[in-house]
């Protein structure tokens, strides 16, 4: 059967070849000679200039050209036919054949000629030769001629070419049995890869895609591939026979059918290709009707191209780009224009449907909505529906693939910020509003707690590296590492609530250093003793216990940073608890908690020297992350509800149905985020400062709060910045520990933090420094812009 349908596909492409860009000559090496008015008009078009460059006598020269052209083209065709006829009645064959082909060739030459002179006279020429007038028609009847006479000189040449292949196979059969073979060869490759194709495909599938979640651009290109590999196989099998069989001299012409070829099963493969993609872009739409009708109109229009596309191929090649031509393109393009037209017919009530749900429809739109039932009216206003609904549907993907970048979410968060600041200034012209303050703010932003929701998808891949150490049965001391307020404690406690062979222990690393640690670490291990003032004896009886225990215990051991101070030896604590942890020699696992800021020192003094296991970093948070945070501790009802009303931002294409008030609360939570960097405790803190009251409606309102800026810390001098990043790496600090740190006198030090003070940003803590919540973003973005910390 496959082989019947290979040698009929053959044949057809046979039939339907002609020898018109192939060579005009049989048996021998000369060409057929050409009339001398053929050859005169050749001549003379060849010494036309180019067109740009054609003067009043040049336009006025192809005119009559063409006038020529056409009388000679009628002229040739009753040379052709008187040629045509003397050949069967003479009998010197060859001598006839010879002057056949020469006015064949001659009235082939003519033809190309006319096409060139139609591309370079006017438009106006053009039309009344190609048109559908008088003189049209009669360019259509002559070509139409000219056609029936070619198809008997090409039964006549195709006659003569076997004649002269069996006269060779007669002589030496061997060229044309090695060309048997090794079309065979290929025939054999063929069937072999369509009896194991699947297989292989199959096998492909499981091994490199359901394997791997993310496959790289090749294999899913090898995939799409995969899916038309019937079609792929047979334009090889038939590309290849050709170019075999053109190697002997009689068929070799047989090389240009590539052509057709590549057209017809080139045109199914795209159609399988096309077909798979939309069903790929299709699998979330739970609408089957649409579906299907969306693939039913696709394969409509993939068939309708590749045919046009092989029917003006083979009738450039056939009948030349003349008066029939013209003809079938503008049937091709009447045609195609019925198809849209049933095509439209078709979709015209799943428009119209998605229409209604369509909120903030322009006036062309709400036109058509109101003629789609008219019967001259509904295939446009169904055309204007679908226009408009592919357009928003572009809009909002191109929206969703650049929202995938960064860079685009912050420009968008910049300029609702800016939009928002404008009608905040105006707001407070108007309404007499008033800030929510202190503890107040907690009652409608509500803080966190061991029972709030849990943002699931953050940190996952984070999540998933640390399991890998810490919830197996191998000693493991492992690092996250995080900026402050990003949701390493979360994560901590997420994974001892999911560890099952180790007792799970939490400490809260204290600000006194090593000594206390092992305090509460002595605690948490329930050693009844009191331990000796010396710090080796404190290690021995931990070490011993933790030997000694037939239990594993898994540690987390937050805010490890207090363990590090950014100073010569400033890493000894930290080095401490680690070699404790390895000594152990059970099972016993850790994981530290370090602060971004302190982990790049750890790093820089640490070099390439091992110390922990793995070291993983907290992701920033994403905007829809934050989003989801926030909505868990606001309420938009009762007596704590805030409202966004009044809150105007700028309509987006992605944003089309949805109120004003969601799109007022998300695009005030990308401000947030922008202007958190992706930090959620630094999100709901100027959240909760953005809450203002009115007092003539006592309703909570969402207005943009003013972010702190200082250009004083721009200009500020290197040692004060050193001070400023030393209190954000040790989260407090003492002023003899920030002396040492900074190997600045203790007056310095004093005297920097009383400026820091006295702008506030800084706040003290028994004696201790550290930064302002309110001014924490802002240091730390100048601190990083300064190349002095990494966020």
């Amino acid at each position: 059967m496959r082989l019947t349908i290979y040698s009929l596909l053959c044949s057809l492409i046979l039939i339907f070849s002609t020898p018109a860009s192939a060579s005009l000559t049989l048996f021998d090496n000369n060409q057929p000679e050409l009339t001398p008015a053929a050859t005169q008009i050749h001549t003379a078009i060849d010494a036309l200039p180019d067109q740009h460059l054609f003067t009043k006598n040049d336009v006025r020269k192809v005119n009559s050209l063409l006038s020529k052209t056409l009388s000679q083209q009628a002229q040739h065709r009753k040379l052709l036919a008187a040629a045509l006829t003397a050949y069967h009645k003479s009998d010197d064959k060859e001598q006839a054949w010879k002057k056949l082909s020469s006015v064949y060739s001659s009235l082939l030459s003519i033809s190309q000629d006319k096409e060139r002179l139609l591309d370079l006279s006017s438009s106006a020429i053009q039309d009344k030769i190609t048109g559908f007038g008088p003189f049209g028609v009669q360019q259509f009847k002559l070509e139409l001629s000219i056609t029936a006479l070619n198809l008997r000189y090409m039964a006549l040449y195709q006659l003569r070419s076997f004649q002269g292949l069996l006269q060779d196979m007669w002589i030496s059969p061997v060229p044309v049995l090695m060309v048997a073979l090794k079309v065979c060869g290929i025939l054999f490759l063929l069937f072999w890869w369509q009896r194991n194709s699947a297989r292989l495909i199959e096998h492909f599938r499981e091994t490199q895609l359901e394997n791997n979640p993310h496959p790289n651009l090749i294999f899913r290109a090898i995939w799409y591939i995969s899916r038309a590999h019937r079609p792929i196989g047979w334009l090889i099998a038939i590309t290849l026979s050709l170019r075999i069989v053109s190697q002997l001299p009689s068929l070799h012409h047989l090389i240009y059918l590539e052509i057709f070829t590549w057209w017809i099963l080139g045109g199914s493969i795209a159609v399988r290709f096309i077909l798979e993609f939309a069903r790929r872009n299709s699998i979330n739409n739970s609408d089957a009707e649409v579906v299907a009708l969306r693939l039913s109109t696709i394969r409509q229009y993939v068939w309708g191209f590749i045919a046009a596309g092989v029917i003006l191929q083979i009738s450039a090649r056939t009948l030349g780009q003349g008066t029939i031509y013209a003809w079938i393109w503008s049937v091709i393009f009447f045609g195609f224009i019925l198809l849209t037209l049933v095509t439209l017919r078709r979709w015209r009530h799943i428009v119209f449907k998605r229409l209604e749900d369509a909120p903030h429809m322009p006036i062309s739109i709400k036109w058509a909505v109101n003629h789609k039932d008219k019967f001259l009216l509904s295939i446009p206003a169904t055309a204007l529906g679908a226009a408009w609904l592919t357009l928003r549907r572009f809009q909002h993907t191109l929206v969703a693939n650049l929202s995938k970048y960064i860079f685009f979410r912050h420009a968008l968060a910049y300029l609702f910020r800016i939009e928002v600041a404008k009608q905040t200034e105006t707001a407070r012209e108007q309404l007499n509003m008033v800030r929510i303050k202190g503890a107040a703010t907690y009652d409608y932003v509500i803080p966190g707690s061991d029972d709030s929701p849990i943002i699931e998808d953050y940190a996952l891949y984070e999540i998933k590296q640390l399991s890998g150490y810490l919830l197996t049965d191998k000693p493991a001391v492992c690092v996250v590492s995080g900026e402050r307020g990003v949701g390493t404690t979360t994560l901590l406690r997420r994974l001892l609530h999911k560890v099952k062979n180790a007792t799970p222990i939490y400490i809260n690393c204290p600000y006194d250093g090593y000594s206390e640690l092992l305090q509460q670490l002595a605690t948490e291990l329930g050693l009844a003793a009191e331990l000796g003032l010396a710090a080796d004896s404190d290690e021995a009886t931990i070490l011993d216990f933790l030997r000694s225990s037939e239990e594993t215990y898994l540690f987390a051991i937050d805010n490890a940073q207090r363990l590090v101070t950014p100073k010569v030896g400033g890493l000894n604590d930290l080095m401490k608890i680690t070699d404790l942890m390895r000594r152990s020699r059970k099972s016993h696992r850790a994981l530290f908690a370090i602060e971004k800021s302190c982990w790049r020192f750890v790093d820089r003094a640490r070099g390439e020297r091992l110390l922990f296991d793995l070291v993983t970093f907290m992701p920033r948070w994403s905007e829809q992350q934050i989003g989801d945070l926030l909505k868990t501790r606001i309420s938009s009802e009762g007596e704590y509800a805030i409202s966004f009303e009044g809150l105007v931002l700028p309509r987006q294409w992605d944003e089309d149905d949805i109120t004003e008030e969601e799109r007022a609360q998300r695009g005030f939570f990308r401000i947030l985020w922008d202007y958190s960097d992706g930090n959620p405790t630094v999100a709901v803190r100027f959240f909760r400062f953005s809450l203002q009251r009115d007092k003539e409606t006592n309703k909570v309102l969402v207005r943009l709060f003013k972010a702190p800026q200082s250009d004083d810390l721009e200009q500020m001098p290197k040692p004060m910045l050193a001070v400023l990043r030393s209190i954000v790496q040790l989260e407090v600090a003492s002023p003899k520990e920030l002396s040492e740190c900074t190997q600045l006198s203790i007056s310095e030090v004093i005297g920097t933090l009383r400026y820091f003070q006295s702008r506030g940003f800084i706040e003290w803590s028994d004696d201790k420094a550290k930064v302002s919540d309110h001014w924490f973003r802002h240091i730390t973005n100048v601190l990083h812009r300064q190349h002095l910390l990494v966020k």
